[in-house]
């Protein structure tokens, strides 16, 4: 499967572990895909997840239902960055929308102070 940074894909995070997110959920690919081209062998990717707070703060980036292919209103969870296992990738799903990309590469760099 190609593998492309700013899209989202069905991913299996199995098993769960501790603040780890668990199961098969989409997320989004965030590393540059010069990496992704290269074949290595994990990418990071920004997980989601339809358990929505109020006022969720830097952390989470609102999507709404049917950006980016997501069935569900959902958060992209931002300090739960993580690398996976290219073989977790299940299918693409969606792109996210340029708009939405650059406010996460934003929040992205504060978190990381980059």
């Amino acid at each position: 499967m190609e593998i492309k940074r700013g899209h989202f894909y069905i991913i299996d995070f199995n098993p769960r572990v501790r603040t780890k997110p668990g199961k098969l959920r989409p997320a989004v690919t965030l590393q540059s895909d010069i990496i992704n081209e290269d074949g290595y062998p994990s990418t990071v990717v920004i997980p989601t997840t339809t358990r929505l707070i109020q006022d969720p703060g830097l952390l989470r980036l609102r999507i709404k239902k049917g950006q980016g292919g997501l069935e569900r209103e959902s958060d992209l969870l931002l300090g739960q960055l993580i690398a996976v296992a290219n073989e977790s990738f299940r299918e693409q799903i969606g792109v996210l929308p340029g708009k939405l990309m650059e406010e996460l590469e934003r929040r992205v760099r504060i978190i990381l102070s980059l």
